[in-house]
């Protein structure tokens, strides 16, 4: 189920790429550059919050062990 929401989600974010691409006038070249750019992006906020969610995770157990 999470893989299937992660490829709803990147489907519908590749399409709204794509259409202001198009809006734009782009080529496919600066298509291939936005979706690299936008897909890095992302990665890195969702990656950060799965670290911070990681992180209070941790801290909690910490403090149940003292």
């Amino acid at each position: 189920m999470k893989q299937l929401l992660i490829l709803f989600i990147f489907i519908i974010f590749s399409g709204i790429q794509v259409a202001h691409a198009e809006f734009m006038n782009m080529g496919s070249a600066e298509i291939i550059v936005l979706l690299k750019t936008g897909l890095f992006t992302l990665s890195a906020i969702v990656g950060f919050i799965f670290l911070c969610l990681y992180l209070i995770r941790k801290s909690k157990s910490a403090q149940n062990e003292k």
